[in-house]
């Protein structure tokens, strides 16, 4: 009784840091959750079911990269000159409102459209979204906080997957999906409104006089050399085998719910009860696996969860139906649910806090950019080749990303506050 006592009193300790802004985050984007991830799991079917082609999805994705590109630079200048908080709720409510062209797209024309506008409002930001979070942590609770940032959010949404399925399965795709994007424009302006009212700014900006737009453009990217400058090479180490994932995984992500509607046949509400059971292993194993980073590092948590990513995709490409894609995908989310924690600490502890806004802003160029390009090659591959050929290449690609990763990675001496 006594060590149960205790260990709730060393939980609670470690939990105190929930009643300032990660609490607020955590709450706000849970909202979110609740209804995106009524769409996020169709979206490529939403697409086909517009009119468009396997190549439209990564198209879709490529003009929503390219779009965000001076945003997200003009962002990350704005985290570090402006502070935070105000650019994150602003963004918010207009993010919000770019859905409303998800929702009443008359064809998949119009995903173009709603994915320009959402880039420009999440590539603004994007970097002070993430600079706050990581300035809201410390380096003992670092991985801890982004797995609550990957488990409670997604609580919100538990059964969202299920319902949506349901809904699809019972009204067809563009119907179901038209009211789970009205449904996500409301939780965007909740959203909105608790970051308004909740959030502390992190970062108080040194006061500077007003300056003409040529000024600022020099200073931006005058700042953005000067980050460059400081940052560890460790670091750029890491981006370049972050970027690697981040290719690997668009080759397929996208056509994980393709592939087992269309090939492996199941039914929309079957996959959506798939995405349900990887939520609730996430909130089960992400926790405890977070801790355990914080504790005993981030790298022995990568190594062998790197080298599992591809064996677990080979599988689920040869699955034969539901029980075999629901055992898959069950796997798959505890590999994720150790790896993903461990990974996004790793990036801030080698992160200076006074550069974390442009730091974020380069990967939000970068990681958009790489991810549409994969997609639409595989796409490409998809519609010309077969399903199985554009698996196959990010299987390719996630066993060189593993070998890169125990090449090269390694434990920060000192982890960044």
């Amino acid at each position: 009784m006594y060590s149960s006592l205790y260990m709730l009193k060393s939980v609670s300790r470690r939990l105190q840091f929930l009643r300032g802004n990660l609490g607020v985050v955590l709450v706000s984007s849970g909202f979110w959750h609740l209804a995106g991830q009524m769409v996020m799991p169709f979206y490529a079917l939403y697409v086909l079911g517009l009119g468009g082609s396997y190549v439209d999805i990564g198209l879709i994705s490529a003009v929503g990269a390219i779009v965000r590109i001076l945003p997200a630079l003009a962002g990350g200048y704005l985290a570090d000159s402006m502070g935070r908080k105000r650019i994150v709720y602003t963004m918010t409510f207009l993010m919000g409102l770019s859905e409303l062209v998800n929702a009443i797209a008359p064809s998949y024309h119009f995903l173009f459209v709603a994915a320009a506008l959402g880039s420009i409002f999440s590539g603004i930001r994007e970097p002070a979204f993430g600079s706050l979070f990581a300035d809201s942590t410390n380096p003992d609770n670092r991985a801890l906080s982004y797995a609550l940032w990957n488990v409670v959010p997604p609580l919100f949404g538990l059964f969202s997957p299920y319902i949506m399925g349901v809904l699809i399965d019972r009204y067809g795709i563009v119907v179901a999906m038209r009211w789970g994007y009205l449904f996500v424009v409301a939780m965007y302006m909740v959203a909105g409104f608790l970051r308004f009212r909740f959030l502390e700014e992190t970062l108080v900006p040194v006061e500077e006089e007003v300056k003409g737009l040529r000024a600022v453009i020099r200073d931006l990217f005058g700042d953005f050399r000067a980050t460059f400058s400081v940052l560890p090479r460790q670091l750029w180490v890491f981006v370049g085998v972050d970027m690697l994932y981040v290719l690997a995984w668009a080759f397929i992500d996208p056509y994980f719910v393709t592939y087992a509607t269309e090939e492996v046949g199941l039914s929309s509400s079957q996959w959506g009860l798939t995405m349900t059971v990887m939520t609730v292993v996430n909130i089960l194993v992400r926790l405890p696996a977070a801790s355990a980073s914080d504790r005993r590092g981030r790298v022995r948590f990568i190594r062998p969860t790197v080298l599992m990513f591809p064996v677990v995709v080979y599988f689920f490409l040869n699955s034969r139906g539901f029980v075999d894609v629901l055992l898959i995908r069950l796997v798959f989310a505890v590999v994720v649910s150790f790896n993903t924690p461990a990974w996004q600490a790793l990036f801030m502890d080698y992160a200076p806090k006074e550069h974390r806004g442009r730091f974020n802003a380069v990967l939000n160029v970068m990681r958009p950019l790489l991810w549409s390009g994969g997609t639409i090659l595989g796409g490409y591959l998809y519609q010309t080749y077969s399903s199985r050929t554009t698996f196959m290449v990010g299987i390719g690609a996630l066993a060189l990303g593993a070998v890169a990763a125990l090449l090269f990675l390694r434990e920060p001496e000192k982890r960044e506050e």
